[in-house]
């Protein structure tokens, strides 16, 4: 007769193990991005390599798959045992499912393929400090192929090969459950109604934008971004701020949140707004309950609701005039002089300007789903092979000017622009757009139970938001899959329309349309 409670405590035991080896994993990726020397490539890429290969064998070692079936749990019922609590069960659910995938893959090509990795990121931010696509190439094109295999080893393409399958492979790596006709069927009628009022919006006068033309010295960011961090209730004893190429967040255990961003001198919004969403990711892993942490369901429960996280707090909070009426007098005390005619109102119209840009990460609200959708497209033919490598960068301005009616100047802020591509995080991206549809959707659920919401936001009260986030979306992890965790939070399926009233409410007030 199998104990159930034994068992659990086996399988809880071995995922502790791999969560360890997992943030021992990303402590070594973050300092690969902040600190390390660049000689120093060859030799981290290889003890990634080992770590990887170690936390794999770890995972699918016999005894891990023996264990979840003695508890019932299957690929067909990864819930397992009807009789045992509901956590247990959500718990066995995403081992399974973490089991399962890994089982397919074998060993020489998870420490391949990890190997391959970080020496891609290394020759990625290289390239895209020389404006080198070329150097990147042969980069990109190994991912390209790690990923499609990565796909094959879990049986998307079927028997006939189908490249385009494969897309949804990678894609239910970060949204589970959400194929790409699917995501087609939220991003076509969204990107029409933003074209639709981009051009509306370009035929007006934009905001005053030129005290922002001046230099701001990067050490004054740093030390006015530390003070954001505190008023946002960013807990710095449990993370820390620090500078990479490429803004991010990584865990590296349940009190060690780091987040990155990066400094221009012409360029202080791109700092700020970063520390805000980098902050809005770290709030969500940060706050998963005392009974979740150490296992796996201290995680998001897709990519896109960790995104609806961070794009919540950047732009619903951020970019909000209740946020500069009551953070505008601190940034003021950082820059005096570059600040000293402009006051909160200005400075909020000027936050928001709409004016297409071809960095993805300093778009305006917008905007910037064109961005991702002009990813999305990209990557479905990357990886069907409809699209050569070679030929991103001239398909990537074409696409670019289509979007977004601009002309991309250089590869460095074009198809280089992004880290991700260098990682193989194929299908990551439609996590973006994805993530501020939920982000309005749970905006409006806030607002049934916070109905002083921005009287909160302009005294800089955050407290209750924070709280309510976790009552409703941090407490649950991982628990439900992304679907069901939307509709217990609003009630709602996916929807386009609380985003897109909200995005032509505020845009239509600004540019009086």
């Amino acid at each position: 007769m199998v104990n159930s409670a034994d068992t659990l405590a086996k399988l809880f035991r071995i995922d502790r193990e791999c969560r360890h080896l997992e943030h021992a994993l990303a402590a070594l990726q973050w300092d690969q991005e902040t600190n390390l020397p660049p000689k120093g490539v060859e030799d981290r890429s290889e003890q990634l390599a080992m770590l990887e290969g170690i936390s794999h064998e770890r995972l699918i070692a016999g005894e891990t798959g023996r264990l979840l079936e003695s508890l019932e749990s299957t690929s067909e019922n990864p819930r397992g045992d009807e009789g045992l609590p509901d956590i247990d069960r959500d718990f066995l659910r995403v081992l399974r499912r973490k089991y399962d995938k890994a089982v397919k893959l074998p060993a020489d090509f998870v420490t391949a393929a990890a190997r391959a990795e970080g020496l891609s990121q290394a020759a990625w931010s290289q390239a895209r400090k020389n404006n080198d696509f070329a150097s990147f190439l042969p980069h990109l094109e190994t991912m390209i192929e790690f990923s499609r295999k990565k796909a094959e080893y879990w049986g998307f393409g079927g028997q006939n090969g189908d490249r385009a399958a494969l897309y949804d492979g990678l894609l239910d790596i970060y949204e589970p459950g959400m194929p790409a006709p699917e995501i087609d069927t939220v991003f076509l009628p969204l990107r029409d109604r933003l074209v639709t009022l981009l051009k509306k919006i370009k035929l007006c006068p934009p905001p005053d934008t030129s005290f922002l033309s001046q230099p701001f010295d990067a050490e004054r960011q740093a030390r006015l971004n530390r003070r954001l961090m505190d008023y946002l209730g960013f807990d710095r004893r449990r993370g820390r701020l620090d500078i990479s190429a490429h803004p991010f967040t990584t865990t590296l255990g349940s009190d060690d949140v780091r987040i990155t961003t990066r400094y221009f001198q012409n360029n202080l919004l791109s700092g700020v707004f970063s520390v805000i969403h980098e902050s809005g990711h770290a709030f969500y892993e940060m706050g998963f309950p005392p009974e979740l942490r150490g296992t796996s369901l201290a995680d998001g429960a897709s990519m896109a609701f960790h995104e609806s996280q961070s794009r919540f707090w950047e732009n619903v909070i951020g970019r909000s005039r209740p946020f500069w009426e009551g953070f505008f007098p601190i940034l003021k005390d950082g820059f005096p002089d570059q600040l000293k005619a402009v006051d909160s109102e200005t400075f909020y119209r000027a936050v928001n300007l709409v004016k297409p840009a071809n960095i993805r990460v300093d778009a305006d609200e917008v905007s910037y789903a064109l961005h991702i959708i002009l990813r999305f497209e990209l990557e479905k033919r990357l990886i069907s092979g409809e699209l050569s490598a070679e030929k991103l960068p001239e398909v990537w301005r074409q696409y670019t000017q289509e979007y977004l009616g601009l002309e991309s100047d250089t590869d460095a802020d074009g198809a280089l622009q992004d880290v991700h591509w260098s990682q193989g995080s194929f299908g990551y991206f439609p996590s973006y757009a994805l993530g501020n549809l939920y982000g309005l959707q749970i905006r409006k659920a806030i607002l049934k139970d916070i109905p002083d919401f921005e009287s909160h936001v302009a005294r800089g009260d955050f407290g209750a938001i924070r709280a309510w986030l976790g009552d409703h979306v941090y407490r649950w992890g991982c628990r439900l899959a992304p679907a069901e965790l939307l509709f217990k939070i609003t009630g709602e399926k996916l929807s386009v329309i609380p985003f897109l009233e909200y995005i032509e409410a505020k845009y239509t007030e600004l540019y009086g349309l």
